[in-house]
């Protein structure tokens, strides 16, 4: 067989295999996200950018429809928090809770699979259903708060997302968005999920996320479905991006290790052995990364009697 020809199999092999060679290095974005991305803070919608994260997994899903679902609720919340007559941060915050638990009904979902649930993890699914986990539970909060014109942020623990209602004086800002909006404390946190010292040190958890850091996440949430559903090489170019936005994100550098390693076995089966080796120290390099930032292997957070 001529060297060109063997060149033109080894190729197709790879195709097959879904091995690439530039393995990520220029990851490119659809536009309606990448436009999300180049937002500046104060023109993020939570709601829309969620919704334009989650058609990237969902095509058929109709964002005006969704948004205007989110806006209905805006208009609901807004009437009952003014019939409550306080506005003090903390009365907000209570009347929120009381909305989207009590009234609303939005509700965690306690099934055995719940964390394998893709729904579980869009804004869509929420809406959809009025029960979701930590991922996008919070996120239906947030995007409502938002628009009603309160600071309410996202913050990562291991496996775990809750708000903070950023206010000076407020002293309970933490909102726990799988307990009925209940509050716990940061020790809280460090204590059930085993945060250590490096974690928080470093900032790759209880830090107050920007929207702007928020939306990497939903990326890195996008990067983590499209290679499950076998696309390693743009699951990988994603979580590259997500990196560039917010390099504090220990989780990031894991879910990028777990990716680099299968990249290194599809490659292996292929018997690209450059690629294998190459493979195999992004995915190293991923893991000290991780690890230099207080990566925390953690179950996900159930919600107290759950």
């Amino acid at each position: 067989m001529s060297r060109k020809l063997m060149q033109g199999v080894v190729a197709l092999v790879l195709y097959l295999f879904g091995v690439d060679y530039a393995a990520a290095d220029s990851p490119v974005l659809p536009p309606a996200i990448q436009k999300q991305l180049n937002l500046s803070e104060d023109k993020i919608d939570i709601g829309i950018a969620a919704l334009t994260f989650a058609k990237e997994i969902y095509p058929q899903i109709d964002i005006s429809d969704y948004s205007a679902r989110i806006d209905k609720l805006v208009e609901r919340a807004r009437f009952f928090i003014r019939s409550q007559g306080r506005y003090d941060p903390d009365s907000i915050i209570r009347a929120l809770n009381t909305f989207f638990y009590q009234r609303e009904g939005f509700h965690y979902d306690r099934s055995e699979d719940a964390f394998n649930k893709i729904e579980n993890h869009y804004l869509t699914g929420v809406l959809d259903t009025k029960q979701g986990t930590c991922f996008n539970l919070p996120m239906l909060y947030m995007a409502v708060a938002q628009r009603l014109g309160y600071p309410v942020y996202p913050v990562m623990a291991p496996d775990h997302v809750f708000l903070r209602f950023v206010s000076p004086g407020l002293k309970e800002q933490n909102i726990e968005a799988t307990e009925g909006g209940g509050y716990s404390p940061d020790e809280d946190y460090i204590q059930r999920l085993n945060i250590t010292k490096k974690g928080l040190k470093s900032g790759a958890y209880l830090r107050t996320l920007t929207y702007r850091e928020y939306l990497a996440r939903l990326l890195e949430t996008n990067a983590i479905t499209i290679g499950r559903r076998g696309d390693l090489t743009k699951a990988i170019s994603y979580l590259e991006r997500v990196i560039q936005i917010d390099p504090k994100s220990a989780p990031t550098y894991n879910s990028l290790r777990i990716a680099y390693a299968m990249k290194s076995q599809q490659a292996h089966a292929a018997e690209a052995f450059d690629l294998v080796n190459r493979y195999q120290d992004k995915a190293r390099q991923a893991s000290l990364k991780a690890e230099t930032l207080g990566y925390i292997r953690s179950k996900p957070l159930m919600p107290r009697g759950g």
